[in-house]
């Protein structure tokens, strides 16, 4: 009866949907998922789609392959896996989450974290999300990371820790700044662990939205190896282009 009152809608684009449908077929058509694609064995970054001198190596089709910045650089956590590519239908959706006070489209993006998770829920202690500084959650009021965190800890089974890792400087938000080693600067030593302990020979899943150039989850994965954590990787919703 609540159905024909209130019809489930797309979070895409707010057409009705059935009831076991995530998505309507044209905004799910809409979303280039990267299971399956080769892609570089650290960070994830698919190769040939984005098409720059730095994105890969010699393209080819070995999962075994690095990417040109991990041949050439070095991340603080071991493996980066995204579900799609930041494009299209998900990033309005991935928008509306963060900014436009839409919580409820977590539980959509969650859902494509869970079903398309990359790695084994075996292979973790502990989820953890990307922190806000507390200036930005008290404009923001809710971290959109915590809820990808707390919901995919529910689906596969694994224990969370929201306050685990907090932000101590508020920084310019990474989408403002272009140059790849300015928006390593801009969040150098912004993280912490709250409990020096906690992490102490875990292994630790750290989640949030979008991977761009990864120098945010890199310096998260910093702090908790820091820490005593024995190994880190990191899983996104979606993978952006960086040129």
């Amino acid at each position: 009866m609540l159905d024909l009152v209130f019809p489930q809608t797309c979070p895409g684009c707010d057409s009705a949907i059935e009831d076991n449908e995530k998505l309507c077929g044209d905004c799910l058509s809409g979303i280039t998922f990267i299971s399956g694609l080769s892609s570089c064995a650290r960070c994830g970054i698919p190769f040939g789609f984005y098409k720059s001198k730095n994105d890969y190596g010699d393209g080819g089709k070995n999962e075994g392959h690095l990417c040109g910045r991990c041949l050439t650089g070095s991340h603080s956590f071991s493996k980066a896996r995204s579900i799609a590519l930041y494009d299209g239908k998900l990033v309005d959706i991935i928008y509306g989450f963060k900014y436009r006070g839409n919580p409820g489209l977590g539980d959509f993006l969650s859902g494509l974290l869970a079903g398309g998770m990359p790695y084994g829920a075996d292979e973790f202690d502990v989820i953890v999300p990307v922190p806000l500084h507390i200036n930005k959650l008290r404009s923001r009021e809710y971290n959109q990371s915590a809820v990808l965190a707390k919901n995919l800890s529910k689906s596969i089974g694994v224990k969370h820790d929201l306050f685990g890792l907090k932000k101590t400087r508020d920084t310019m938000p990474q989408f403002e700044i272009q140059k790849e080693e300015a928006r390593r600067k801009n969040v150098r030593g912004a993280f912490s662990v709250t409990d020096p302990d906690a992490f102490s020979g875990k292994s630790v899943l750290v989640v949030d939205d979008v991977f761009t150039t990864g120098s945010t989850t890199d310096e998260c994965a910093r702090a908790l190896l820091k820490a005593g954590a024995s190994e880190v990787r990191v899983l996104t919703v979606a993978r952006a282009r960086w040129a």
